[in-house]
């Protein structure tokens, strides 16, 4: 069975580093996407270190989303958005991080049929995000860290894997998010989560576990909503990939607890 790894921020590693160490569970650090400005992280990179200074499993962290625009086309907007991810890059270097979640830049007004295709804006949003990621991606590069892009207001996949395509980078790989794809899938005719898990296939890096019922992204302890989650985890032994398997709820050991007992992770 797969292991899982649990995102968290660093007020709760107490909590859980005896369940972290025992297996050596990837771990999703997830202060840079809260209150986080720049330049102030040295304090928490500091109390990482000193908490795990024998970890080896795989670390990561979700960086800064909040007013993040990555496929905006203007260079003040883009310089803006570069900064807040190079400074969340030096946090991953201090703390040795090999992956950064950054969200999907695709928002769309109108219908699912239309959205982010050829005909309609994918090429100017590829390319603006291009341009507003391309140092991003450098500098993760030189530090060996991962930038992986989450499935947030997607409607299909088509244009997450068509912006993974144009970079052409090791250093930019997907995610998907179970709750995200479910809430698409139940409200806007959207493709399922273990779909996006095979869409995704040999560039899925990261997998957030979480889930809902479709009506609103609650990040419920799995088996609360209807997710198929028999589906998610035969798609991901179905794939080429081996994602990070990130459990994104409050109630960390219940999701553990919930994939332990029906047998599909441990």
């Amino acid at each position: 069975m797969p292991t899982l790894g649990a995102a968290l921020r660093l007020e709760r590693l107490d909590e859980l580093k005896n369940w972290i160490q025992e297996s050596d569970r990837d771990v999703e650090i997830q202060d840079p996407s809260y209150d986080f400005p720049l330049g102030k992280w040295k304090e928490k990179a500091d109390y990482w270190n000193k908490s795990m200074p024998d970890y080896r499993g795989r670390l990561g962290v979700h960086g800064p989303y909040d007013g993040i625009p990555l496929a905006s086309r203007d260079p003040d907007a883009q310089a803006f958005a570069q900064k807040k991810l190079l400074d969340c890059l030096d946090f991953c270097e201090a703390i040795a991080a090999t992956h950064c979640v950054i969200h999907s830049p695709f928002h769309f007004l109108g219908s699912s049929a239309a959205c982010h295709t050829p005909a309609f804006g994918q090429e100017h949003l590829i390319g603006n995000t291009l341009a507003t990621l391309e140092p991003v991606i450098e500098r993760a590069a030189q530090i060996g860290c991962i930038l992986v892009v989450e499935n947030i207001f997607d409607r299909h996949t088509a244009a997450l894997r068509a912006l993974v395509d144009a970079i052409e980078s090791p250093y930019l790989m997907r995610s998907v998010d179970t709750g995200h794809s479910q809430i698409s899938y139940k409200t806007a005719s959207g493709p399922s989560p273990e779909f996006c898990i095979l869409e995704a296939d040999e560039t899925l890096e990261h997998i957030h576990l979480q889930d809902t019922n479709g009506e609103n992204d609650y990040h419920w302890t799995p088996g609360l909503g209807d997710i198929n989650w028999q589906g998610v985890f035969r798609a991901i032994d179905q794939i080429k990939a081996a994602p990070r398997l990130i459990i994104e709820v409050r109630d960390i050991m219940g999701a553990y607890e919930y994939f332990k007992k029906n047998e599909l992770a441990d």
